[in-house]
């Protein structure tokens, strides 16, 4: 058996939690993150985000990964590694499993946007809880247009006037990323789930793991 390697974390922080991510997306999550981890992230934690090598974006394939990531390297008592997922078009028996196989280790944490990850951006510029009920049902439903643009995407580039989920500000949305964290917060009526039943996203939970903060009494300094 290959041994285990020691993960390289920061420079000059003794024991930087690790904080890895993988994600279906091979691109919006990755913007968002990154620019997370150069704004955001508290001092003394080392956020890692895994690029996809191939096409195959299945919630399976996202636990594969990880898998693989803590097969090569030694995991710390408090490391945490989440698997980013859209609940969109797969099937709740592929979900249930990927999401007990989370459950099972104590360093999985199995994060769903349902439903998909644009949710979480579409938070930070407004709230959906005012949305009327036309509206949200056209937002859970998230389908695309004649032109082949979802509902999330068309209504991210009516809103930043300029969208598409490998080409978008990141920065942009990092101000308001507390206000975004509030309301996923309050929308996730039911934690214990397993994953969102309706309209939510769990993603503010691995960014109270980045930031540190969570609770709104704290501000965020952007020049």
């Amino acid at each position: 058996m290959r041994k285990r390697k020691d993960f390289v974390r920061l420079e000059g922080v003794r024991s930087a939690r690790l904080v890895v991510i993988a994600s279906e997306g091979r691109c919006t999550e990755s913007i968002y993150f990154s620019a997370v981890k150069d704004k955001l992230r508290a001092p003394n934690v080392h956020v890692e985000i895994l690029s996809r090598d191939s096409n195959e974006s299945s919630p399976e394939s996202v636990h594969a990964q990880i898998a693989d990531f803590m097969r090569q390297y030694n995991i710390e008592d408090d490391d945490e590694l989440w698997l980013v997922i859209d609940r969109d078009r797969w099937h709740e028996r592929m979900l249930s499993q990927v999401a007990q196989l989370c459950a099972q280790n104590p360093h999985l944490n199995f994060c769903m946007s349902n439903p998909c990850f644009e949710l979480w951006l579409l938070l930070h510029l407004e709230d959906v809880r005012e949305y009327d009920a036309e509206t949200s049902s056209a937002l859970a439903a998230n389908q695309k247009n004649k032109a082949g643009v979802t509902w999330l995407k068309k209504r991210m580039r009516d809103l930043l006037g300029s969208y598409s989920e490998s080409n978008y500000d990141a920065s942009r949305l990092l101000p308001n990323t507390l206000t975004a964290m509030k309301i996923a917060r309050e929308l996730d009526v039911n934690p214990a789930d397993r994953w969102p039943q309706t309209i939510g996203t769990r993603v503010y939970k691995l960014m109270e793991s980045i930031t540190g903060l969570n609770d709104d009494k704290y501000k965020l300094n952007f020049p």
